[in-house]
């Protein structure tokens, strides 16, 4: 199981980083359900983590605006299972969406440092 908290009015969860030759880090990454890919994080983070660049794709934002965005890989930790996902370089904010929380039931006590929690779905 994730465990996360409510962090000025938004459920945010943490990601840890495993980079080649560092140690392994986390960031909090904001729940974002509108988002259907895996994470997002602001272009300064993906250079200073050197993350390797995977490809480009346009992405359409909340705007209805359409924008080229860089794709790169990352290495995770996610619920105790190393994992590799794509990381859109774009935003201001580390942004977690619906492709890294598939397989999971999200949970969220909407209150001031709320709960928040990713359980693994047992089917």
């Amino acid at each position: 199981m994730i465990h996360g908290r409510i962090i000025d009015a938004r459920a945010t969860v943490p990601v840890v980083f495993r980079l080649p030759g560092q140690p392994d880090f986390s960031l909090n990454f904001v729940v974002d359900t509108a988002f259907n890919g895996y994470l997002t994080l602001p272009i300064q983070a993906v250079s200073a983590m050197n993350l390797l660049l995977h490809s480009s794709a346009p992405i359409k934002l909340a705007d209805g605006s359409e924008s080229l965005t860089a794709i790169h890989l990352a290495t995770v930790m996610w619920d105790g299972v190393e994992k590799i996902v794509s990381v859109l370089a774009s935003g201001y904010k580390p942004l977690l969406g619906v492709a890294m929380m598939e397989g999971y039931h999200l949970g969220i006590d909407f209150a001031d440092n709320g709960l928040v929690s990713l359980e693994k779905i047992i089917s």
